[in-house]
């Protein structure tokens, strides 16, 4: 397997907030930054699928790693380095808070966070996000490098957003599924939703028509929650747009195995039965594709991905003062912990 691991100085470093010695009394062990820029805000989920907002930790002293918890080496020195400091902080520990953000939101679900984290002993915060697109808005607002690779393989896999319909009031139907077959990774569910209307060819103003989402449990359509394509939707939904005045009868399910086959049962036991000549791709039960394409490369890139790649990505771990400024960065694995603890407690002491 190719190794693709950085240590980047990262551009914003070297110009306006660069680093260089700060002229204060106390002298830091880290590079410190000239003229300390505000630490981006963001909101991500952590371990336990709650929502974390850096900006909540005003106050506090904030130690942020960029990392994912499947690397072989990198990560898991920088989080074996987090996890010394965290227990030798000594009588300032109430005031230094350490997060780690992921760059592997495919694999660092909430799920495998939490059961890594406690698998571990590692009680500090881990954030991941449901979509790669609001991660990689923190990447770029933070300068952190990751792999254009590792970028692609984030996105869901093909396929995951089966189905977008249109029914208008004439009881006309139109139908596009597969829309990750053109996923960009910024891709939000709305940007689907938009290329699932030019590919229809269906333009209109969302006046007079309902949005519906699938139902995977009662196996049924139910009416979107407001503000669901922006908030709420994920790439695993199928959606239906609904003109005022049309039958609802006659709006077809969200799945129907890609016309090759049928569904039996519903909601958790649903699955294909697919036609002669076709099968369900690898893990998906609700799909079927021609025989013998489901261990192709073209089919199976996603997981394929998952499986090879390693990460290449900036090794910058960022120590956040009590005003929430960017103060210090350590960049690498080679850490002197002492040191670096040394640099919590007198940021602590400010």
């Amino acid at each position: 397997m190719r190794r693709k691991f950085f240590a980047i100085l990262l551009v914003s470093i070297m110009q306006s907030g660069c680093l260089g010695q700060n002229a204060d009394d106390i002298e830091f062990n880290g590079i410190e930054y000239r003229d300390p820029p505000d630490a981006p805000d963001f909101t991500l989920l952590d371990q336990h699928g709650e929502q974390f907002t850096l900006s909540d930790l005003q106050g506090k002293v904030v130690v942020v790693a960029f990392i994912y918890t499947s690397c072989p080496d990198i990560c898991l020195a920088i989080s074996a380095n987090m996890y010394w400091a965290q227990t030798n902080l000594g009588e300032v520990s109430d005031d230094v808070v350490f997060v780690s953000v992921t760059i592997d939101p495919a694999r660092d679900t909430v799920e495998h966070l939490y059961e890594w984290t406690e698998s571990r002993g590692y009680n500090w915060t881990h954030l991941t996000a449901e979509r790669p697109s609001t991660l990689l808005e923190v990447y770029s607002s933070w300068n952190v490098i990751v792999d254009n690779e590792h970028i692609a393989a984030s996105v869901p896999p093909e396929g995951a957003m089966n189905r977008v319909v249109f029914l208008n009031a004439a009881n006309e139907t139109t139908i596009v599924d597969y829309l990750n077959s053109n996923l960009e990774v910024s891709d939000t569910v709305a940007d689907l939703d938009n290329k699932a209307r030019n590919s229809a060819d269906v333009n209109f103003s969302t006046n007079g028509w309902t949005l519906m989402n699938w139902n995977h449990t009662s196996w049924a359509w139910q009416e979107a929650s407001e503000g669901y394509l922006e908030q709420f939707a994920t790439h695993d939904d199928h959606l239906a747009w609904v003109e005022s005045g049309s039958n609802l009868s006659l709006l077809p399910v969200g799945a129907d195995c890609n016309g090759h086959g049928w569904v039996m049962g519903d909601g958790s036991s649903a699955h294909c039965m697919c036609d002669d000549g076709y099968e369900r791709p690898n893990g998906d039960y609700l799909a079927c594709v021609p025989e013998g394409t489901t261990e192709t490369e073209e089919n199976n890139a996603h997981e394929e991905a998952l499986g090879e790649y390693e990460i290449g990505h900036s090794t910058v771990t960022f120590v956040i003062d009590k005003q929430l400024k960017k103060r210090l960065a350590w960049t690498g694995t080679a850490w002197d912990l002492d040191l670096f603890v040394e640099d919590l407690q007198n940021l602590a002491a400010e």
